[in-house]
C-alpha cells in the first residue's frame, strides 16, 4: 500500500515536473543569450494549451494541425517579445528589462482572458483517455506522451547546443557576448531565434499537458514560477541542472500534496528553494557568526 501511494504521487509528479523542466530550460537558454530573465516564459505554455484546445475542441480543427498552429503562435509571441519589447530597452538597466518581461506576461494573460474567457479548456488524450498500472498506481496514457515529448525536446535541445552552429553560437554568447560578436556571431538575430524556439517549445508543452491538466488563462503563472525555481536550482547556467530542478520541483510538489496537504505544496516548494539558496550562499557552511560579520563589514 505504501509503495502504491508512493508511485501514485511520484509518477504524476514527474509528469508535471517535465513541463516545469521545459520551462526551466527556456529560462536558462534565453537568459544566457539575452542576459534577461524572461518572466513571461510560463505564458508560452498557457498559450499553447489554450490555443490548441480552442482550435481542436471548439472549432473542430484536427488535433495535429491545432498543435502546429499553437506552436507557430508561441514562436511568434517569443520572437515579437524579443524584437518589439526587449530590443528597444537593451541598454536599459537590468531591472527595466525584467520588468518589461513582466509586462509582456500580463498582456498575454489579458489577451487570453478576453479571447478564451475564464472557463477551463481541455483536450482529448492523444491516444485516447486510457490508463495503465505501475505497481498498483493508476497513470493516464497521456503521461507517456508528456514523458516522450519532454525527452525528445530535451534531446533535440542538447543536440543542437552541442553539434550545430546555432548551438555553438548560443554557448559562445553565454560565455562571452563581446568575444562572440567579434567572431562574427549575430547576437541580435540569435536572440530572436532563441526566443521564438522557446515560445514554440513552451506551446508544445502546454498542448501535451492539457489533456491531463485543464488549461486556463492564468495557468502560465504557476508554470512560470515553478520553472523559474528549477532554473534557479540550475544556477541559470546549466540546462541539465535546470531539467533536474524542474522535475524535482514537480516531485516535491506532488509529495507535499499527497503526504501533507494540497494547501502546503507551494509552501514546501518555496521552502526547498529558500533552503537551497541558503546552502548555496554558505550560511550553514560558515555559520551565523561569520554571516553576521559579513553583513557588518564596511562593504555592505
Amino acid at each position: 500500500m505504501q509503495l502504491t501511494l508512493f508511485l501514485q504521487l511520484l509518477l504524476p509528479g514527474i509528469t508535471t515536473g517535465c513541463i516545469y523542466a521545459l520551462v526551466a530550460v527556456g529560462f536558462v537558454i534565453c537568459a544566457n543569450v539575452s542576459g534577461v530573465v524572461n518572466l513571461a516564459q510560463g505564458e508560452f505554455v498557457m498559450a499553447g494549451g489554450m490555443v490548441s484546445a480552442w482550435l481542436a475542441v471548439t472549432t473542430g480543427w484536427p488535433l495535429p494541425l491545432a498543435i502546429l498552429v499553437a506552436m507557430a503562435i508561441g514562436a511568434a509571441l517569443g520572437a515579437a517579445q524579443e524584437k518589439l519589447t526587449l530590443a528597444p530597452v537593451r541598454r536599459a538597466p537590468p531591472f527595466i528589462q525584467v520588468t518589461t518581461t513582466v509586462g509582456v506576461a500580463i498582456v498575454v494573460r489579458g489577451f487570453a482572458l478576453v479571447l478564451f474567457g475564464t472557463d477551463p479548456l481541455s483536450l482529448p488524450g492523444f491516444s485516447g483517455d486510457g490508463i495503465f498500472f505501475v505497481g498498483g498506481a493508476v497513470i493516464q496514457v497521456q503521461s507517456l506522451w508528456v514523458w516522450g515529448t519532454t525527452a525528445g525536446l530535451l534531446a533535440a535541445t542538447f543536440g543542437i547546443l552541442r553539434y550545430t552552429d546555432i548551438g555553438r553560437a548560443v554557448r559562445a554568447c553565454s560565455i562571452n557576448l563581446q568575444a562572440a560578436r567579434l567572431m562574427g556571431v549575430d547576437a541580435e538575430r540569435l536572440r530572436v531565434i532563441v526566443f521564438a524556439v522557446s515560445g514554440a517549445v513552451g506551446a508544445l508543452a502546454g498542448a501535451v499537458v492539457t489533456p491531463i491538466v485543464l488549461s486556463t488563462w492564468d495557468a502560465g503563472v504557476n508554470y512560470g514560477i515553478k520553472g523559474f525555481v528549477g532554473a534557479i536550482i540550475g544556477g541559470f547556467r546549466s540546462p541539465l541542472l535546470a531539467v533536474a530542478g524542474g522535475i524535482g520541483i514537480g516531485v516535491v510538489e506532488a509529495f507535499g500534496a499527497g503526504y501533507i496537504s494540497t494547501g502546503w505544496k507551494d509552501f514546501i516548494v518555496y521552502g526547498v528553494l529558500l533552503a537551497y539558496l541558503l546552502v548555496r550562499g554558505g550560511v550553514f557552511r560558515f555559520g551565523r557568526a561569520a554571516f553576521a560579520a559579513a553583513l557588518a563589514s564596511p562593504t555592505h
